[in-house]
């Protein structure tokens, strides 16, 4: 069959199947013998990984017993396995009536039910396996939500209270019977749940401020406040009742209550940092869906921030907020720098600082934050590869590579492939700055290896070898790579034509010189358009020329040399060309 494979899930439910008796015994002690050796085989066939000769085996059983349930349930896994979910259906459901008592035939057909969404099945098989286990509390609350979502609330209100009858009250439970109450239209009763859970715990005044929010949001205020009064005179700095207030404040339209109660849990003392987060977070969310102003938010922010019980996370939302506030990037870096002087090892405000020191082109910070980030996270290859970045601008050279090779020496993991191509691509360019060739190369290939069209170092390898006139092949094979991906784009145009022309290819490098000259003499319309024209330097021009005079065509030919004399990059020889008005080999 060749079917199967991965089935360590599979393996243990099948393991956890045989809970009782075949439904149907064989007649004789032989038969028997011969149904169990085989089946025990299925089963060693299946715990070993070769699920093909287990099912094999499994139908074999079947033959010899047409009624033994649990190799129906183990075929039945099998079919939901390979996709076919209505033979999976028939072999469990098959199980489940030859075994009814079998709870774990009832769990698995239960489950499929449900994926399937055959909410009348579920509902059927969950209540089998209640009735099979009556302290099944996790079954029954699966068969509450199958009631809720068939609208059969009385019938979930009574499996929550057979619940309650086995764990006790919870806010959960009774939170779910005040709902459907409220479903059935019966107030009295969902208002009496709630009341009779603050009256199982008289001494956590939490559950009084519960049915308060739920006279709020059913506008009954008068109900609202008289609890929250109580609660106030027995508990004044209950944290449910200092947030139900700033609610009850909003519902009422009172600013002033509203920022007394604001005032009450951002400062005062009892209030666990965790919660002051919570509140400045739903504050500043409400005051911009109320669209006011906006500097209230950040007198408020000022006002905890100077707070010393503030800490990163309090800064971080601060950050957040200035950034979709578009403040400066300088005001932003103060607030993150901030953060890291709480909590030095705070990754997410270091990328942040990163990313605007980048933006800033602030290389000297840029450095000093990547230091820092090293000493906390080493193996973070994104801070060596900035840090080597901002060196490279410097124009120190010889620190970018020994930043660089630091990085690719770090332990990688999936995910990395792109940026360790990149890390070595651009060691490949240092090495060759240097004049270590053999090490730039060794770079360029290893680039490859992590990202075999790393565009930059397959165009970069091949250009560097065409200087040296060496394996001219393999560098026209990589330079190709790169004009396959990006077809107009010139420096890689350059290099191809230039790879062709050392091979003697001159016809075949003028047709890619010619589409480099078009973007040259035609005025840019198009950002590709302006980026291509920007691109072509004395260099390529030079190259042009070079191109033209072997094509037989000198007048075409001094004049690229002439322009490529106005711009910067041209060779040593350039000058001579156009005295001698002919190609000088270099």
């Amino acid at each position: 069959m060749a079917l199967f494979c991965g089935m360590a899930i599979l393996m243990v439910a099948c393991g956890a199947a045989r809970q009782g008796v075949s439904a149907d015994i064989p007649r004789t002690p032989y038969e028997n013998r011969l149904y169990d050796y085989y089946y025990t085989e299925a089963v060693k066939q299946k715990v070993l990984g070769n699920h093909d000769a287990a099912y094999s085996l499994l139908e074999y059983c079947l033959e010899l017993n047409p009624r033994s349930g649990e190799a129906l349930y183990d075929l039945g896994l099998y079919a939901l396995y390979m996709q076919n979910d209505s033979l999976g259906e028939k072999y469990l459901e098959r199980a489940a009536a030859l075994e009814p008592d079998n709870i774990w035939y009832r769990e698995m057909l239960s489950g499929f039910y449900l994926s399937r969404s055959d909410w009348d099945k579920a509902q059927g098989c969950l209540e089998e396996m209640i009735r099979l286990n009556p302290k099944r509390s996790d079954v029954m609350m699966r068969l509450v939500a199958l009631y809720q979502n068939s609208q059969k609330y009385a019938s979930a209100i009574d499996v929550l209270n057979r619940i309650e009858t086995l764990e006790g009250k919870s806010l959960q439970v009774s939170m779910d019977k005040y709902w459907m109450y409220m479903q059935l239209k019966d107030k009295d009763k969902a208002y009496a749940e709630l009341q009779q859970l603050s009256d199982e715990f008289p001494n956590d005044l939490s559950y009084r401020v519960v049915l308060a929010t739920q006279y709020m949001a059913n506008e009954e205020l008068d109900k609202a406040k008289q609890i929250l009064d109580e609660v106030e005179r027995k508990e004044p700095e209950n944290l449910s009742l200092r947030l139900a207030m700033m609610d009850y404040a909003q519902v009422i339209k009172n600013d002033s209550l509203y920022q007394a109660s604001l005032d009450r849990l951002l400062f005062g003392k009892s209030t666990d940092e965790g919660t002051r987060l919570r509140v400045m977070k739903d504050y500043v969310s409400q005051q911009n869906k109320n669209g006011r102003q906006k500097e209230q938010v950040r007198t408020t922010f000022r006002r905890v921030l100077s707070d010393p019980r503030s800490g990163a996370d309090m800064w971080m939302m601060y950050a957040a907020y200035q950034t979709m506030e578009k403040d400066s990037q300088d005001s932003i870096a103060v607030t993150l720098n901030k953060v890291l002087e709480l909590e030095p090892d705070n990754k997410v405000a270091l990328q942040e600082l990163i990313m605007l020191n980048i933006r800033k082109q602030d290389f000297p910070a840029l450095i000093r934050l990547c230091e820092k980030g090293i000493q906390y996270y080493p193996d973070m290859l994104v801070l060596y590869y900035y840090k080597g970045l901002a060196h490279y601008q410097l124009d120190d050279e010889k620190q970018a590579i020994t930043t660089f090779e630091l990085g690719v020496r770090q332990e990688k993991t999936k995910g990395d492939e792109n940026m360790v191509s990149e890390m070595f691509s651009i060691l490949g360019d240092l090495y060759h700055g240097q004049k270590e060739n053999e090490k730039a190369y060794a770079a360029y290939d290893s680039a490859l290896v992590y990202k075999d069209n790393n565009l930059g170092a397959l165009n970069n390898y091949a250009y560097f070898l065409s200087l040296e006139n060496k394996d001219l092949d393999k560098a026209q094979e990589m330079s190709y790579k790169t004009i396959q991906i990006e077809p107009d784009n010139v420096t890689y145009l350059d290099t191809y034509a230039w790879i062709l022309f050392l091979k003697g290819k001159y016809t075949e490098a003028r047709i890619y010189m010619d589409k480099i000259v078009a973007y040259y003499e035609k005025e840019p319309v198009t950002d590709k358009e302006k980026e291509n024209r920007e691109s072509i330097n004395g260099g390529v021009l030079e190259h042009a020329g070079d191109i033209y005079y072997h094509c037989k065509e000198t007048d075409k030919a001094l004049e690229y040399w002439e322009k490529a004399s106005k711009l910067d990059g041209g060779s040593d020889l350039l000058e001579q060309k156009i005295k001698q008005k002919k190609y000088i080999a270099p």
